[in-house]
């Protein structure tokens, strides 16, 4: 319903338009008992469905609060905590930790989130300083749900050519959006929002290539998603307790694997036409299909079995199936995939036995089992970083992350004993190679399951995040963790734009 901006004083002429064809008009210049009519007049357009303007702060007021209210702390290179908010460039630069604000987003802001929900009291008040009114709250978060723009209008981590990663927080119901040049959440996509179920568990995540649509996979609600570059939906399939997505990188598939949480799921696996996004099931006979993974022209999809030690290979071409069993007196339960760079390699991980499995994709019967790596236990998602040198993971149980040396297929390094490091699950690399992302479930968890001394601990304690979901960055460089990222409950599965070599 298309309606007038109202504003002005009480010699101006008010309008709202509920058609073009019938506008009312109300002169203030009237007589007292038309002034009087004017706010049930009000009332019934807001019952009738018209739109009223809403009032949106910019940056000259949040600006104003914060000269008054912060920076006498938060200014210059000393700034607490590495955050700057005198200027808009600095405060969207962040913390030494992270964000200070999401575009849209104002609850989940930490901005917003101290000044109303710390434990210690609302800061800065609880340093002694002024507090924020509820007036200036008020501003802050219309400002940030209109998106945080600068004085000139720019919004946020809006740049369409910066790097991506997309972060499935599964017991939110929400999804992470982190900036990859800057190592902070840039926006929350909040899935309940949408129409979907508190408990709709985000699982897995892929990206397309060129990074304009993203898939996530949702396990209780039966739904994959497909999402724009700027978090639009705009489509779904339905699949039953979906899992792992795998994007074909040359054709239009999309291909979605099954969720360890079900333990009789079909014995098949989705494949998703991207562009129409209708489904059809291909049919494996092979129980609990888990990891899977497509190679660099998409002619082949390897697929993995929790129950049996099986991996099936799918030709896209023809529809056949071939399977090559990998001995073991157990299950192996195998978790993931990963191929290398060049397409030649593939490491999958297995829980049960803790091993990193190593395939020669070139042989002339298939693919071939060329070695064996033992790691710590339940070794989780690996990735290859771009240059093909490592292969890394997290070890679920251990909370400890593993680099492989992929030239001596031999440990390089095992990180643990940091902070941030709470069962690892999913990973992925930046674009450039110099990051490796591995999120954190951060999950309450029974005696002997994983060490409960590293079960990380939020920055601040708002009374809702005693087990706030994490991404530790890794930089390859060092082999340190330099950055750990707080998402929401429940990091799982991650994705990202890879650009292939082909």
């Amino acid at each position: 319903m298309a309606s007038d901006q109202i504003k002005g004083n009480q010699n101006q002429v008010w309008r709202i338009r509920p058609s073009v064809q019938h506008p009312i008009i109300l002169d203030f210049k009237t007589d007292l008992n038309v002034k009087r009519l004017i706010p049930i007049l009000f009332v019934g357009a807001i019952l009738a469905g018209w739109s009223l303007p809403q009032r949106q702060a910019d940056w000259n007021e949040v600006d104003a609060i914060f000269q008054a209210k912060c920076v006498s702390c938060h200014a210059g290179e000393e700034a607490a905590r590495g955050l700057r908010l005198d200027s808009w460039e600095n405060l969207v630069l962040g913390s030494d930790f992270g964000e200070a604000i999401i575009a849209y987003d104002a609850d989940n802001s930490l901005v917003i989130e101290l000044a109303t929900k710390f434990s210690e009291g609302s800061h800065p008040e609880e340093l002694g300083e002024a507090a924020l009114t509820e007036e200036e709250i008020a501003v802050l978060r219309d400002w940030i749900d209109s998106g945080a723009p600068s004085s000139d209008g720019e919004i946020p981590f809006s740049n369409p050519d910066d790097p991506r990663l997309y972060v499935a927080n599964q017991g939110a119901g929400m999804v992470a959006v982190i900036d990859m040049n800057t190592n902070q959440v840039a926006r929350m996509v909040n899935l309940m929002d949408l129409g979907f179920s508190e408990f709709s568990m985000p699982h897995h995540i892929a990206v397309e290539e060129d990074g304009s649509f993203w898939y996530v996979s949702l396990i209780m609600d039966n739904k994959i998603l497909k999402f724009t570059r700027d978090n639009e939906l705009v489509g779904q399939v339905d699949a039953v307790r979906p899992g792992l997505l795998a994007l074909d990188p040359v054709g239009p598939w999309l291909y979605g694997g099954r969720s360890m949480m079900s333990v009789s799921p079909p014995e098949s696996v989705v494949q998703i036409d991207r562009e129409t996004m209708e489904s059809e099931e291909i049919g494996l006979l092979m129980p609990r299909p888990h990891a899977l993974l497509t190679n660099h022209d998409g002619s082949e999809v390897y697929i993995s079995s929790l129950a049996q030690n099986r991996v099936a290979t799918y030709h896209d071409e023809t529809g056949d199936l071939v399977f090559d069993d990998v001995e073991g007196d157990r299950p192996h339960v195998f978790i993931h995939f990963t191929i290398s760079p060049d397409g030649k390699t593939m490491v999958g991980t297995s829980e049960v036995t803790s091993n990193a499995f190593v395939f020669d994709l070139e042989s002339s019967e298939g693919i071939a089992l060329v070695d064996t790596i033992g790691v710590l236990r339940a070794p989780w998602h690996p990735i290859y970083t771009a240059d093909g040198k490592w292969v890394v993971f997290g070890n679920n149980w251990t909370n400890t992350i593993t680099i492989l040396d992929m030239e001596k297929r031999a440990i390089a390094k095992v990180i643990e004993g940091v902070e941030g490091l709470a069962q690892p699950h999913g990973s992925a690399a930046s674009p450039d190679g110099r990051y490796v992302y591995i999120s954190q479930r951060n999950l309450a968890m029974p005696d002997g399951h994983s060490k409960e001394d590293h079960v990380y601990h939020a920055r601040y304690d708002f009374g809702d995040n005693a087990h706030v979901g994490t991404v530790v960055v890794l930089d390859m460089e060092s082999m340190e963790i330099v950055k750990v990222i707080e998402t929401e409950e429940y990091a799982s599965g991650m994705g990202a734009a890879v650009i292939r070599n082909r």
